[in-house]
């Protein structure tokens, strides 16, 4: 009678134990299969969304010390723009993704951290630029390939299409003498042209912005 009972015990703690892990596998799967937004929540606070693409609050917080350690003023403004430019970059990485229009090559890439590392000082100097953005030298590679991609896709896509023709140029010479005091046209013809197509490629990629942020779908959590 004891035998049997005992019998009966452990067959129900068996049973209880393959519950257990059948729940455990089962919260598991849940959680390995939540939205990609919810994963960055568990991991990251999500400071905003686009498209079902996250920005989270520590990619934003790298983003903000490397704008300050080029030389940008911290403070809510620059977060603020910082966390703009963010969105404005997704936009423009997802539209460069569906139209396939550019890429960037690994060897690009570590051209960019050479660029920078030049720029900040290589061995100790970088390592410490790196520090003070909470950042290794892949994610680092990682936002600088991001925005080199964004770079060409805006040429590509806008820049090739921006002209400034002779005459606007020379009416820009005209009505600006206190600018070009003792210099000819022919002088500084180069220089006013650069100026206005960099001023008409800036006034068609706000616009072509604005037509993507039209269509998407962009929360930001307070």
């Amino acid at each position: 009678m004891l035998s049997a009972e005992c019998g009966v015990r452990n067959q129900d703690r068996k049973a209880k134990g393959r519950i257990a892990v059948l729940i455990g596998t089962c919260l598991l799967l849940a959680l390995f299969s939540l939205p990609s937004a919810a994963q960055a929540e568990l991991l990251d606070r999500v400071v905003a969304s686009v498209n079902n693409e996250v920005i989270t609050l520590s990619e934003l917080e790298q983003a903000v010390n490397f704008n300050v350690a080029l030389g940008g003023n911290n403070g809510d403004k620059l977060r603020a723009e910082t966390l703009e430019g963010l969105i404005n970059r997704q936009l423009l990485i997802q539209e460069a993704y569906r139209l396939k229009f550019v890429e960037v090559s690994d060897q690009e890439i570590q051209a960019e951290v050479e660029k920078l590392k030049n720029r900040v000082g290589p061995g100790k100097a970088f390592a410490e630029f790196l520090a003070r953005l909470d950042m290794t030298e892949e994610q680092l590679g990682r936002m600088l390939g991001e925005r080199l991609l964004v770079e060409k896709f805006i040429e590509k896509k806008i820049g090739l299409y921006v002209r400034v023709s002779r005459d606007e140029a020379q009416d820009y010479f005209n009505n600006h003498p206190a600018e070009f005091r003792n210099k000819s046209f022919q002088e500084v013809q180069k220089t006013i042209t650069a100026m206005l197509t960099g001023k008409k490629l800036e006034q068609q990629t706000a616009q072509y912005l604005a037509e993507l942020k039209g269509k998407a779908d962009i929360r930001i959590n307070p």
